[in-house]
């Protein structure tokens, strides 16, 4: 997940923030900023930090189109945003560094079903990460619109901090009430084109002493195995999370470091063609089919040969020789049969390749789910990336073709819920 969403809440929540009724700063986000914000959340290594990320991308797009609307002679960058840098934004879910003129701003997604709004600590207490202006954007991913729902400066900030004295929570934010925020986002377009960034100060940046930051590194050297199992902020203290989030070899470390590892299990694809299966693949709920020509099991015959059929009438055949197997994919968001088809392409070429074929398909006596989304991509690059809408209307199905030594790995989303399949390959040594 990439996605989970947080779960929906009781009607009566939405009487705190009336969500769905967007001010005149509504935009319409594009496909093209749903895959932008979709391809960076990939490749977040925090799962807890994907949806958020995600979300602040949108917030991010829709915000600059916002703004070129309003006024085309205030000039946007956000091409250099942190949220853009996966490094960063693995530790930071929110926008800073967007340059609007002369000013520094950041966006942060607002809780859709709270008028409190958490913020992570550092957009306020590191300087090299404070702006100007910090703005809430609404996100509505169902509806793809994204709008602004307030804007604080820097300097109304430090108000609030010294009458509220707001403490940082267990998970390195702040929590804000939208209360302190200006809702009339015409005051942010008149600040933007008439003020003076010099009137807002914002704190300057203080060398880290080495001795701290090499204090750090040693730290995050001894608790290396557990980064990818815990969360950072139960492995260092917010003191050190402000030395690490000002150097950025420290901050490229830890993401290199929480990586998932390119070694793992693999399913033996190689096995299916001598109706055996793996281990690895038992565990994970694999049936092996007993012949993808003809199978005796009368359920799987059924689903297999009406995908089968669609996918001939695609120019898609399968031979007698390939190898097959299933398994089940259940989530509260629907569930579905996903086949895992494979065969060798040229049993008497020198450099044989061999074919993996991904099809989605419903379980027996259950409706096939909508908003699918399949991938399939090696060690390097998204190979195949379809999403659809309603299955009704064709077999979600991937190909791809590799040779012995190659590994493809599949990923499948179903409305929010994501399923990420341990790689196939072919386990010839």
């Amino acid at each position: 997940m990439i996605y989970q969403p947080p779960p929906t809440p009781d009607s009566h929540d939405f009487d705190l923030l009336d969500w769905y009724c967007f001010n005149d700063t509504r935009i319409e986000l594009q496909p093209a900023d749903l895959q932008q914000a979709a391809n960076l959340s990939q490749s977040i290594h925090q799962p807890e930090q994907r949806w958020q990320v995600y979300l602040c991308a949108l917030g991010v797009l829709g915000f600059a189109q916002w703004l070129q609307e309003r006024d085309s002679n205030l000039i946007i960058n956000i091409n250099q945003a942190s949220i853009w840098q996966p490094p960063h934004a693995n530790l930071v879910a929110a926008a800073c560094k967007i340059q609007v003129g002369n000013f520094q701003v950041c966006l942060v997604t607002a809780n859709k079903f709270s008028n409190q709004h958490s913020f992570p600590f550092a957009v306020f207490d590191v300087p090299e990460l404070a702006a100007h202006f910090y703005v809430l954007m609404q996100v509505d991913e169902e509806q793809n619109q994204v709008a602004i729902s307030g804007f604080i400066n820097y300097e109304q900030y430090l108000q609030y901090q010294h009458s509220a004295h707001p403490e940082i929570e267990s998970d390195w934010t702040y929590t804000l009430p939208e209360s302190i925020f200006n809702q009339d986002v015409d005051k942010l377009l008149l600040n933007l084109r008439c003020l003076d960034a010099e009137a807002i100060l914002l704190p300057i940046t203080a060398t880290i002493p080495t001795e701290k930051v090499i204090a750090l590194q040693q730290k995050l050297e001894s608790v290396k195995s557990q980064l990818q199992t815990k969360k950072l902020w139960e492995l260092i203290t917010p003191a050190e999370a402000q030395v690490l989030l000002n150097n950025p070899e420290l901050i490229n470390w830890v993401y290199k470091a929480t990586t998932p590892s390119i070694i793992q299990p693999l399913i033996n694809v190689g096995l299916w063609l001598q109706n055996q299966i793996d281990n690895v693949a038992q565990e994970l709920g694999w049936m092996l089919m007993p012949s993808v020509a003809l199978s005796q099991m009368r359920d799987f015959s059924e689903g297999f040969d009406a995908i089968r059929s669609t996918l001939e009438t695609k120019g898609v055949y399968i031979p007698l020789t390939a190898g097959g197997a299933f398994r089940d994919l259940d989530s509260e968001c629907g569930s579905l049969r996903l086949y895992a088809i494979m065969w060798i392409l040229d049993e008497t070429s020198d450099t044989q390749e061999w074919v993996l074929l991904i099809a989605l398909g419903s379980q027996p006596h259950t409706a096939m789910p909508q908003n699918i989304k399949l991938e399939i991509h090696d060690d390097t690059q998204i190979l195949v990336s379809e999403f659809f809408a309603d299955s009704s209307k064709g077999i979600p199905y991937g190909r791809v073709i590799g040779d012995v030594n190659e590994r493809f790995q599949v990923t499948v989303t179903i409305e929010d819920a994501v399923f990420e399949i341990p790689p196939f390959g072919m386990g010839w040594e």
